[in-house]
């Protein structure tokens, strides 16, 4: 009996777990499936592509480094764009991606996400690998924890050099009344808008979740400035462009002339049907995983 070699079953698993992968997903469109090309033709025209991610989705993760690698073929000219990485170690990223600095280095220097090697490794070496530009989109979490516990005012006492980091202020806090409303829901459980000094309140966690949409959404603007006739890629928790809301009402706003598309990425089980034309121009359904939560992110409570 002839054995394969062990690198061999391991390329073998993993090409097998792939295309389980791509079987499992279903795209939505307009309430419809459709096949994943139709949508890879339509994204590849578009100026911004948003992908709204369940975070720890193991199906929804292999699906973003798919279509980045679709993508990679489909619009030549691609950026990368990443919620997971903040905008104070672009450098740090640029370096890695030319090769000038080795990988433990770069997530020495980097701040990755605690589920970086399974869920966004993949993209970041692809990119390296066919010098794909990668965007650190998004502001600087300390920030962020700054005006969930004393308000966007607070930021104006930061050092010039702090605020090269952070969209001009005041930012605007004029949001879609669907989007105010789900915040409420969010961050009204447990939290007192009068509360404790230096203690967040619905109003301040408001003005953070707004600041890190309003972040990434610049960070997107100057990719697309720098990278005209390209597709802009932004992967990020989905509650930061479904609906038309945060990432995607601030870049439309900013710019009417862009062509946005929404890639919203749910679990099986987890939709109404009347919901999917709702949240976005494509749904992802994926297979869940026991490690995820089909609850909406917090992450401005997070920042605390």
């Amino acid at each position: 009996m002839r054995f394969l070699h062990p690198l061999a079953v391991i390329l073998l698993i993993a090409a097998t777990a792939s295309g389980q992968d791509r079987d499992a997903i279903t795209v939505l469109h307009a309430g419809a499936p459709v096949p994943y090309e139709a949508m890879l033709a339509d994204l590849a025209k578009a100026d911004v592509v948003l992908v709204g991610e369940q975070h720890g989705l193991t199906a929804g993760h292999a699906f973003e480094a798919r279509l980045l690698q679709s993508l990679t073929s489909a619009a030549p000219r691609l950026t990368l764009s990443l919620e997971m990485f903040e905008s104070d170690i672009q450098l740090v990223l640029d370096e890695y991606l030319r090769g000038q600095i080795t990988e433990s280095a770069f997530l020495a220097a980097s701040r990755p996400w605690p589920r970086y090697k399974s869920d966004y490794r993949p993209l970041i070496e692809w990119s390296r690998a066919h010098q794909i530009k990668v965007v650190a989109a998004n502001v600087p979490r300390r920030y962020v924890n700054i005006v969930s516990r004393q308000g966007q005012g607070a930021l104006r006492m930061l050092s010039r050099d702090s605020r090269r980091y952070l969209p001009r202020l005041p930012y605007s806090m004029q949001i879609s009344p669907g989007y105010e409303q789900a915040l409420d829901a969010i961050f009204g459980g447990g939290h007192d808008s009068a509360g404790a000094a230096g203690m967040p309140t619905v109003e301040h966690m408001k003005q953070a979740q707004a600041l890190w949409d309003i972040g990434m959404a610049e960070s997107v603007l100057r990719a697309r400035r720098s990278h005209r006739n390209g597709v802009i890629l932004h992967i990020c928790g989905s509650m930061h462009c479904e609906r038309g809301y945060g990432i995607t009402e601030r870049l439309r706003a900013a710019s009417r002339g862009l062509t946005i598309r929404t890639v919203i990425i749910r679990t099986e089980g987890s939709l109404v049907d009347a919901q999917s034309t709702e949240l976005g121009d494509y749904i992802v359904v994926c297979p869940p995983n026991p490690t995820v939560s089909d609850e909406l992110e917090q992450p401005a409570a997070r920042s605390r």
